[in-house]
């Protein structure tokens, strides 16, 4: 009865292959999540920017608001 493929022990070029196709596929996952991320940051630094300085606009006026209401409430 002879092994199956699947059983015979792999020589030492087929298993450094697959480590280093693995160390490739890594690679390569780490810089396609590094240029996802700059992306994503990107499109909050244009976005959610120029709504967070709104909203603080927004603050400093209530604010304001406020102070002037309880100046004039003394």
């Amino acid at each position: 009865m002879t092994a199956t493929k699947q059983h015979r022990n792999l020589g030492r070029s087929e298993a450094h292959q697959t480590s280093h196709q693995y160390r490739i596929i890594k690679g390569l996952a780490k810089v396609v999540g590094c240029i996802i991320g700059l992306i994503v940051a990107l499109i909050m630094w244009v976005v959610v920017r120029p709504i967070l300085r709104g909203v603080g606009w927004l603050i400093s006026i209530l604010t304001m608001i406020a102070i002037i209401y309880w100046l004039m409430t003394l």
